[in-house]
């Protein structure tokens, strides 16, 4: 029977040995946590989702890991954290056009990436002999042949999305590939699309929007094309500019840690819309209840975060998921709501309503923030209902009194930004607001000046 391996790491500290036992539907996948990591008390974080306050539980989970699912996969597929970290989209088919391996090879695409992979995590091939390969996948009682894991390609980056994008470093005024001989600042190169016109643009305009409201952005820029001397693969729009998006889990020499919330709510990817946990309502009740934060700190946070929802629906970001969302570890240990993140107004292509995700576990698909779900989100979560209504009027009126200017001195299509401000000036929040003051006009974009 054929195994591969890889030890896992978290920045320099070895955290397990992840392996892979057999071939197709009956192959098992298996992190076993290494006891000098798992162990200590003030070991940085690995995964929120193996975290826990109680020393004793915290260990027999740990210890248990055999029977314990956040260890454990079948049929070639990784455990949900692993699999969190795979790259997605055009990306992904690239790099496996790269290595060689099967679209459904997860493990070899994990060991692609080893080196670059979102957070502090890195994975490199394992090479174990014969006894310490037999104890620890069958405690002896199969005949096992160690198949070698090729070593990382040094090009080879994880991001998820299906957006084409490049990880490269802005150096000298320029982006070149990411190299270890290179210093500089980290950046994924969000890359225009013939799908989506101007699609960089349109993030670049989402993100202002969404800061302008009051939401934490990540650092981001638009810069053109021409700046990029690294290769890439992708068929692009006719843009001529790409979105520079700074990388908050790189810094000076080092990475820093983070996950997304398919990571912590144990989600598997191709679940991230439609898994029962994946609720706004499970996201806000860990950062305040489950994170061991001062309860300032994680009513903060969960402010926050359902401030982000209600920009989305203004901006017609039908397509936020769980992923879209998560947090950081600056110090290895204590999570801070990621800024945000592909944060995309899709209104300004196609229309819609509502969110990708349920509020609250069994509630309505598609739903907006109306108060009734304002409601129910408040009832599931435990947080005052009058103060989020306060936190969600007040990112309304800052969109109001500052979304239609910026709209309209923004780059983007007339259509585009048509098409942009009368879903934001049909949201139901919007024309509320607007409703409480006689001076709080509609707004509407100016024609373009006809040359």
């Amino acid at each position: 029977m054929n195994v591969l391996a890889l030890d896992i790491f978290l920045g320099t500290e070895r955290a397990g040995l992840l392996f892979q036992y057999g071939t197709g539907r009956t192959a098992l996948t298996r992190f076993i946590p290494d006891a000098a990591f798992w162990s200590r008390a003030d070991a940085p974080v690995f995964s929120w989702a193996a975290e826990d306050e109680d020393p004793q539980r915290r260990e027999l989970f740990w210890r248990s890991y055999v029977g314990t699912p956040f260890f454990n996969a079948e049929g070639g597929r990784l455990p949900a954290f692993f699999q969190n970290l795979l790259p997605e989209g055009p990306l992904r088919r690239h790099l496996e056009e790269l290595r060689g391996c099967g679209p459904n090879d997860h493990f070899d695409l994990l060991a692609t990436c080893g080196t670059d992979l979102p957070g502090n995590v890195y994975a490199y091939p394992a090479h174990l002999d014969a006894d310490a390969l037999a104890a620890v996948v069958t405690q002896r009682h199969d005949a096992l042949e160690m198949t070698v894991t090729a070593d990382p390609l040094p090009e080879a980056t994880s991001l998820s999305g299906v957006q084409p994008k490049l990880a490269l470093v802005a150096h000298g005024g320029r982006y070149v590939a990411r190299t270890k001989d290179v210093d500089g600042t980290h950046i994924i190169a969000k890359l225009p699309t013939a799908e989506y016109a101007l699609l960089p643009e349109v993030e670049d305009l989402s993100l202002r929007l969404a800061q302008a409201a009051g939401v934490e952005i990540c650092e981001a820029w638009l810069a053109p094309l021409d700046d990029i001397t690294a290769g890439q693969p992708f068929v692009l729009g006719e843009s001529r500019q790409f979105l520079a998006v700074k990388r908050f889990d790189r810094g000076p020499g080092a990475h820093i840690h983070c996950e997304d919330f398919a990571q912590i709510l144990r989600i598997p990817p191709d679940e991230k819309y439609s898994h029962p946990a994946a609720t706004y309502a499970a996201m806000t009740s860990i950062l305040r209840e489950a994170m061991g934060l001062a309860p300032a700190v994680g009513d903060a946070m969960a402010e926050e975060l359902i401030r982000r929802v209600m920009v989305n629906e203004m901006l017609g970001n039908y397509d936020a998921h769980v992923k879209n969302f998560g947090v950081v570890y600056r110090d290895g240990r204590t999570p801070a709501l990621s800024p945000a993140y592909d944060v995309v107004a899709y209104a300004a292509y196609l229309g819609g309503r509502g969110h990708a995700l349920r509020f609250v576990p069994g509630g309505e698909k598609q739903a907006r923030l109306t108060p009734a779900t304002l409601r129910s989100f408040c009832n599931a979560t435990g947080l005052l209902e009058t103060r989020i209504r306060g936190v969600l009027n007040t990112a309304v009126g800052k969109a109001c009194e500052s979304w239609p200017a910026l709209i309209a001195a923004s780059s983007l299509l007339p259509k585009q930004k048509q098409n942009l401000l009368a879903h934001f000036e049909n949201c139901d929040a919007v024309k509320s607001w607007r409703a409480r003051s006689p001076k709080r006009r509609l707004a509407t974009v100016p024609p373009d000046p006809v040359d």
